[in-house]
């Protein structure tokens, strides 16, 4: 894998044979600001956006604070390639007064994201929101829900009906309170059946190729996203009680690749799955 830091674009450029794109540290987008397939020619990063973006942190009583986007906007940020992981460091700023590293490791066509938060201080019901927006090429959403039987149900779905609408996938029913309040004008539909693993999948339904988001079995709360015209966002929360001086990790794993047939897909992300809990557990060790 063939991976440079390059001045031009502030960014860290990889080429693994199967996917490229670039990694950025900086900006109300950072993360993975480019990628694409060798099989396709569209960039599925919309331009000016990013993937696997820590957009914000939420805590009961407050109303979210957009603490990374303003760390990395302002250049606060650090960043080095270690051991062919692209690591970006976030300092500890007042609210919160947490550190957080988060590692990028790119291999085939598969990118892991590793978390790291390190607290000095309790944070009682913390949320950090991970943002990915997704090009309108991509114009299905599939989610593996809970079925009447309790079996895994894939569904598309109806997610771009209109601009600025928002659609939510939670994991249990205790859940179905927290989309963002803040958005009263916006239309909110939010799945009556909880997810049966935190996955969210944009597929192209003409070409096949899709993105599969696996998210961290163990700490996300809920699924979410919106309609935005131009692109569709794909989004996850990680929640957790922090406890000054305890590390909290979570990972979340994106895998790019062509799916023509949609039953197949479906059988193929279970394998995977599998996979990405199996590397849970070394993971996190």
């Amino acid at each position: 894998m063939n991976i440079r830091w390059s001045e031009a674009t502030e960014s860290y450029e990889f080429d693994t044979g199967e996917l490229f794109g670039r990694i950025t540290p900086y900006g109300d987008y950072h993360g993975l600001a480019g990628l694409q397939h060798r099989s396709d020619p569209v960039n599925l990063v919309r331009p000016g956006n990013s993937f696997l973006n820590a957009e914000y942190y939420i805590r009961s009583g407050m109303d979210r604070q957009f603490l990374p986007r303003q760390i990395s906007r302002s250049k606060r940020t650090t960043h080095e390639l270690l051991d062919d992981s692209v690591v970006l460091h976030f300092p500890p700023e007042p609210d919160y007064a947490l550190a957080l590293d988060l590692a990028y490791t790119i291999q085939g066509d598969t990118i892991d994201l590793a978390m790291t938060i390190r607290p000095t201080k309790d944070v009682p019901d913390f949320e950090i929101f991970f943002a990915s927006y997704v090009c309108e090429s991509l114009d299905e959403t599939w989610v593996p829900l809970v079925g009447p039987d309790g079996a895994r149900e894939w569904k598309k779905l109806n997610n771009r009906r209109e601009v600025g609408s928002l659609f939510g996938v939670m994991r249990d029913a205790a859940q179905l309170g927290l989309l963002p309040a803040e958005l009263p004008d916006a239309s909110i539909e939010v799945e009556n059946q909880p997810f049966s693993e935190p996955i969210l999948v944009a597929r192209d339904s003409r070409r096949g190729l899709a993105l599969v988001f696996l998210c961290d079995p163990h700490v996300t709360k809920y699924l979410v996203g919106q309609h935005h015209g131009w692109d569709t966002a794909h989004d996850w929360s990680f929640g957790t009680a922090l406890r000054a001086g305890k590390a909290f990790r979570a990972v979340a794993r994106l895998v790019c690749r062509p799916f023509p047939d949609v039953s197949r897909m479906q059988d193929e992300i279970a394998t995977l799955w599998d996979a990405f809990a199996a590397d849970y557990l070394r993971i996190m060790r």
